[in-house]
Order: structure tokens, then C-alpha cells, then sequence
């Protein structure tokens, strides 16, 4: 598989129609990279090993390892309410309540996962976000189901800023890629 990894990735992003994508394998003590494609469709910049792209949900691997150093550290425990660590965090329908760490882990917290909202680029940007979500609505039961959630994700995102006395971006330097020894990464689009 790994002689004509290239030709692969190539297939697989014109079959599914992806403008860039960069594959990185650690195999056999050694770093294998491809690229195919271009990062930016509109400027047609070839995409290499080092192209950097915007991270989108891929953070939501990021924040999940956060919280689990968390969970380690006997600062956080999966089953508790999420209200426990952030009293502010309410939803519409008042699960608030119940809705615990694991159930935003999992995506299963039962509210409204698709709410974008701009609440800026400022250090409260996340505390503003958990005002905004005190009129999410009821999907479904917490812990009965699966839906996919972007909002527990945020609000993830503040209970790890709020446990460790910062921001988000800064947890995410000084937790996890700083210590990862990862140079070469960004955490806003520009």
C-alpha cells in the first residue's frame, strides 16, 4: 500500500471531489508525505507536505485530548454534569442539568449542534457563545443518541479555558502542541 500511496491519495480526492488534501504515515521508522491537489481553489497554490490548511473540526480531536488531560488530572470527571465545571451553561429546554462531560465527548448531549454564532476573536469569545446557547433547542434526550454537535464542542472548548485559567488557543499551545513539539500549525483561518 505504501509504494503507491500517491497515486491513492490522488484517486480518492478526485473520486470525492477534494481540491487538496496532504497525507503524512509514520511506517516502518520512517516519515512517508504526499500531497495532490491545490489549497486554495480559487488561487490554485499547489498543495505540498507543508501546506497548512484551516483546521475546522479536526479540533474537536484537539479539545477532546484537552479535556482528557483533565480527566487524568482529577480535574474533570466524564459522568458530572457539565454545570459543575461551568455553572453559566444552559440550554432551552433546562437538560442543562443532567447533560455531562461524556455527553458532549460523544456528541449525545441533545441539543442543537449547528448554532453559529460570531462571538468574535476576544478572550470572552466562548463565554459570549455559552450566553448565545441559552435558547438552543431539544433534539433529543441526553446520552439516548447520537447528533452530531458543534456547540458541545465550544462549550468543551470553555470548560477547558475556564479549568486552566486561559484561553482555548492558548490551553491548546501549551498543553498539547507544545508539547507534541508541533511547529508548524495555526488556529485561525488568516
Amino acid at each position: 500500500m505504501l509504494e503507491n500511496l500517491q497515486e491513492r491519495l490522488d484517486e480518492i480526492a478526485r473520486r470525492h471531489d477534494v481540491p487538496g488534501a496532504s497525507l503524512a504515515l509514520w511506517a516502518g521508522g520512517e516519515l512517508i508525505q504526499v500531497a495532490t491537489g491545490v489549497v486554495n481553489q480559487d488561487t490554485g497554490v499547489e498543495t505540498t507536505p507543508d501546506s497548512v490548511f484551516q483546521v475546522g473540526s479536526t479540533t474537536k480531536v484537539w479539545t477532546a485530548a484537552l479535556v482528557m488531560q483533565l480527566v487524568d488530572e482529577g480535574l474533570v470527571d466524564l459522568d458530572r454534569p457539565v454545570r459543575d465545571y461551568l455553572p453559566e451553561f444552559a440550554v432551552a429546554d433546562g437538560s442543562e442539568k443532567v447533560i455531562t462531560v461524556r455527553h458532549l465527548l460523544t456528541h449525545s448531549g441533545g441539543f442543537d449542534g449547528d448554532l453559529f454564532e460570531d462571538t468574535g476573536r476576544g478572550d470572552d469569545c466562548l463565554d459570549k457563545y455559552l450566553d448565545f446557547l441559552h435558547d438552543a433547542g431539544h433534539v433529543h434526550e441526553p446520552g439516548t443518541l447520537f447528533s452530531y454537535c458543534n456547540s458541545g464542542y465550544c462549550v468543551l472548548g470553555a470548560l477547558v479555558a475556564r479549568l486552566r485559567g486561559t484561553t482555548w488557543e492558548q490551553a491548546m499551545r501549551e498543553h498539547l502542541l507544545g508539547p507534541l513539539g508541533a511547529t508548524h500549525w495555526a488556529l485561525l483561518p488568516e
